[in-house]
């Protein structure tokens, strides 16, 4: 194995989406540089050393997990279970989430992705879903970190001659409120008028992984909807990545609530929700994944997961509000609703990504109507 992993590093190629198209590297050539600057326990060796040194941490990683498994299953099965994952969850990954969306979300009007890949995009091209929506991608598209926000607006909702990107705006006033700086791919923003004259502002965002972030972003994004967009409809669909027991420096779910309200928002879980309503993720980490200081037995991968009300949407109360399930043309008496099958039920304290359901992030969708109109 040493020599083949020699050759897929430093010698085969990887296509790798840009912002300018597609680009073609070796993956040693996609390792970037860890500097002192951003981690400062870094020495100076460290980082004049560290493209090497990470070839080496990699290398002993890989070499201790496959000494692991062909000790464990020394007939091989684990790489036909390897084998199946894999195409599951990152071969197929972009197919099975579009599949998904096309068939149980395709009459919803407005669709927010985050941590997209950007190969994402040609995959939509040739889905079902293109004949139905448009895809709009963020003009700092990043194919290297690959966790680009995109949204998705159906065809006969909106006029989407009139989209226009206003990220830059969000991004300056964020700058502007605390020195904060997005990262490429992270918010896409964007002015959009519906086919009945009604103006929206649609922002998709991702959080940083404490969330501590989340809150001066949405405070941005409220400031720029009243000074320069206070004609529209706002819509904010997000990954929070807030907590319900946050540990040490991380954002708290009900500190995050009390926050938006102070802003003049709401989300689609209410004012004063319970937050075992509101949970959307539940993932555990194997001691086959780097980090292995995260890893969980598999006896503790429910108790011990992630498992956190990181996702909702966010709008004005006195121009939207949540339709009454009655009220609603579909058979699914629930508003809103969540989902970590793909088949619109959301299985609580069950683990995921699966190999049916790909995304460590359930979805969340709401049926809405204007307070007036």
């Amino acid at each position: 194995w040493w020599e083949r992993w020699k050759l897929f590093m430093f010698q085969e190629s990887v296509a790798v989406r840009t912002r300018t198209g597609v680009d073609v590297k070796t993956p040693v050539g996609m390792l970037e540089l860890i500097l002192r600057s951003k981690y400062p326990a870094v020495t100076e060796d460290e980082e004049r050393m560290n493209i090497p040194l990470q070839l080496l941490c990699l290398a002993i990683f890989d070499a201790v997990i496959l000494h692991f498994m062909n000790k464990l299953s020394p007939d091989g099965v684990w790489q036909v279970a390897k084998a199946r994952i894999c195409d599951k969850l990152y071969v197929r990954k972009q197919a099975m989430t579009l599949d998904i969306l096309a068939r149980r979300y395709g009459e919803v009007q407005v669709v927010c992705l985050q941590e997209v890949a950007a190969v994402f995009e040609d995959e939509f091209r040739q889905s079902s879903l293109a004949s139905t929506h448009e895809l709009v991608c963020p003009a700092t598209l990043n194919g290297k970190r690959d966790q680009n926000s995109f949204i998705l607006l159906r065809h006969d909702a909106f006029n989407m001659t009139t989209v226009c990107e206003v990220t830059a705006a969000v991004a300056s006033c964020t700058e502007s409120l605390g020195g904060i700086k997005l990262s490429d791919g992270d918010l896409l923003a964007i002015d959009v008028l519906d086919v009945r004259g009604t103006r929206f502002l649609i922002a998709s965002f991702h959080g940083d992984t404490n969330g501590l972030l989340t809150v001066p972003l949405v405070s941005a994004i409220c400031q720029v909807a009243r000074t320069k967009f206070p004609q529209h409809q706002l819509l904010v669909a997000l990954d929070a990545n807030v907590y319900e027991r946050p540990g040490k420096d991380k954002k708290a779910f009900a500190e995050f609530t009390r926050e938006i309200a102070a802003l003049g928002l709401t989300s689609i879980w209410g004012d004063q929700p319970d937050v075992s309503r509101c949970r959307t993720t539940c993932s555990a980490r194997t001691s086959l994944q780097p980090q292995l200081n995260k890893a969980v037995r598999l006896q503790d991968r429910v108790e011990r997961s992630d498992m956190n009300p990181k996702d909702t949407i966010l709008f004005f109360p006195e121009q939207l509000k949540l339709v009454h399930p009655e009220e609603m043309n579909s058979e699914l008496r629930r508003n809103p609703v969540k989902d970590n099958t793909g088949r619109l039920e959301y299985l609580e304290a069950s683990v995921f990504p699966t190999l049916d359901f790909p995304s460590d992030h359930g979805i969340v969708a709401v049926a809405l109507h204007a307070v007036h109109g």
